[in-house]
C-alpha cells in the first residue's frame, strides 16, 4: 500500500461528511480507524477473559505505542511519558526540578491551565514572573531581559491557544542553554499538526493532551522529558509497575521478605527507606494508563505516520492556513494572527462584528468555529483551525459565511 493521501485521510473523518469542521484546536474528531479500534477493544474485553493478555502483555503493547510517540516527537522512547493531561506532565517535572527560592518566567499568552501550574509552584515558594506579550507574541529578547540571579526556568505555550502564535522553539532552547535554564512547554496546540524536533531543541519537558490535534479521547496525555534531567526527578506518586525494589528478585522477592518478617509474633518492624529503584526513563513518573484512550491514540498515530510523518502533516496544515488567511483578507476581512510564516500554526484568529452571533450563524450552516475576543478584548473574533482532514472547499465555505454575515450586519 502506498503513502496515504489527504483525500483518503478526509474520508477517515466522518465529521467531514456532515459539517465543515474547523475547530480541531478545541476538540479533534476521531478518525474511523480509531473508532473501530476502540469499539473492538471494548467488545473484546466485554466478551472475553483477558483477550489481549494479562498485565505484562498489555505493558509490552504500551511500549510499542510509546515508540510511535517518540517517532512523532523526534525523541527516544525513554523520554516519552504517558500522563493524564497537558499540565499533568509539566507539573510532575516542575515539582521536582524547581525549589523554594527559584524563579520561573512565564508568558503573558499562556492558557489558564498553565497559570494553574505556575500558581501552584508559587504556593511552594517558587517565584513566578509574568513576561508581557508584545503585539500577540512573546519576544525572546524580553524573556532574556527578565532573567535574574534566581531564574531557573521558562514556561510557555509552544502555540498560543488564542491567536495561534508559534514560538521559535530553537531560539527559546538556545536562550535556556546559554543561561542554564529549564524550558517547560505546553504543547497541546502544537502536537499532532506541527513538526516538532525535540531531540535537538533543548526542551526540558513538553506536555500535551491528546484530545485536540491528536484526535483522541480525553483523560490521556503525552509528555517528553529530556533524558538529561531524568535522574533529578522522582515521582510524587510512584506506580507499582514503574518502580522496583532494589535487589535481583523484584517485587516477588520483596513481598516474600515482607511476609516472612511480618509473620505472627514478629512484632512491628520498620521498612528501610531508599529501597526503591527508579528506572532511567520517563516511565518512573507514570501512574496507571488509560488503555482505551491509548487504543484510539495509536490508531491516530498510525494515520499521521502513514501520510509521511509530521513534516508532511505540517506542510499540509500550514498551506491550508496560509490559504485561509489570504482568502479571508482578499475578501476584505481582518486576520488578527501574526503574519509571520515562521510563527504560523493551524490556528487563525479572524475579526468579526459579533463573535457569538457569527458562531451561531455558522453552526446553522454546518460550520464549526470558536467565538472569542482579541487579546486586548477590543475586537470580536472567531478562532478557525485547519487540520489534515480539511480542504480548500472548507475554507471557501467559511469565507462565504463570513461574507454573508458581514453583508447582513452592515
Amino acid at each position: 500500500m502506498g503513502r496515504m493521501t489527504f483525500q483518503r485521510i478526509r474520508r477517515e473523518f466522518a465529521v467531514t461528511r456532515v459539517c465543515t469542521y474547523l475547530d480541531a484546536a478545541y476538540r479533534g474528531p476521531y478518525p474511523a480507524r480509531s473508532t473501530r479500534a476502540m469499539r473492538s477493544y471494548v467488545e473484546r474485553w466485554s466478551r472475553q477473559a483477558f483477550p489481549d493478555g494479562r498485565t505484562n502483555d498489555q505493558l509490552a503493547w504500551v511500549e510499542k505505542v510509546r515508540a510511535k510517540v517518540a517517532t512523532l516527537l523526534c525523541s527516544t522512547p525513554e523520554e516519552v511519558l504517558f500522563t493524564r493531561s497537558t499540565t499533568d506532565g509539566i507539573c510532575l517535572v516542575a515539582n521536582s526540578l524547581l525549589k523554594p527560592g527559584d524563579e520561573i518566567l512565564v508568558g503573558g499568552l499562556d492558557h489558564p491551565a498553565d497559570y494553574a501550574v505556575w500558581l501552584h509552584l508559587a504556593t511552594k515558594g517558587v517565584g513566578v514572573t509574568l513576561v508581557p506579550h508584545r503585539g500577540g507574541s512573546i519576544a525572546v529578547e524580553d524573556l532574556a531581559s527578565a532573567i535574574g540571579p534566581s531564574t531557573r526556568a521558562i514556561g510557555l505555550c509552544l502555540v498560543n491557544t488564542y491567536n495561534g502564535y508559534r514560538q521559535d522553539i530553537r531560539s527559546l532552547g538556545q536562550l535556556c542553554s546559554e543561561h542554564g535554564l529549564y524550558l517547560f512547554l505546553d504543547g497541546i496546540q502544537a502536537v499532532g499538526h506541527l513538526d516538532i524536533d525535540l531531540q535537538s531543541s533543548n526542551v526540558t519537558v513538553l506536555g500535551a493532551g491528546v484530545y485536540k490535534w491528536l484526535c483522541s479521547p480525553e483523560g490521556l496525555g503525552i509528555a517528553y522529558v529530556n533524558k538529561r534531567v531524568l535522574s533529578d526527578i522522582r515521582p510524587e506518586t510512584p506506580h507499582f509497575y514503574n518502580v522496583y525494589p532494589k535487589g535481583d528478585d523484584g517485587w516477588g522477592g520483596f513481598i516474600s521478605q515482607v511476609f516472612c518478617r511480618g509473620e505472627e509474633g514478629a512484632g512491628p518492624q520498620t521498612l528501610e527507606p531508599d529501597t526503591l529503584y527508579y528506572p532511567p526513563s520517563a516511565k518512573r513518573l507514570e501512574t496507571s494508563c488509560n488503555f482505551l484512550a491509548l487504543v484510539g491514540l495509536e490508531a491516530m498515530l498510525d494515520l499521521l505516520l502513514e501520510v509521511g510523518g509530521m513534516a508532511v502533516v505540517e506542510r499540509r496544515v500550514l498551506q491550508l492556513t496560509a490559504h485561509l488567511r489570504e482568502m479571508v483578507q482578499d475578501h476584505g476581512h481582518k486576520v488578527l494572527s501574526s503574519p509571520s510564516p515562521k510563527n504560523m500554526s493551524g490556528i487563525t484568529s479572524v475579526a468579526v462584528p459579533d463573535a457569538r452571533k457569527f458562531s451561531e450563524y455558522c453552526q446553522q450552516r454546518g460550520i464549526w468555529v470558536l467565538p472569542q475576543a482579541s487579546l486586548k478584548r477590543d475586537t470580536e473574533a472567531v478562532r478557525v483551525s485547519t487540520h489534515i482532514f480539511n480542504n480548500k472547499e472548507d475554507v471557501a465555505e467559511f469565507t462565504r459565511a463570513l461574507d454573508m454575515f458581514v453583508k447582513d450586519a452592515v
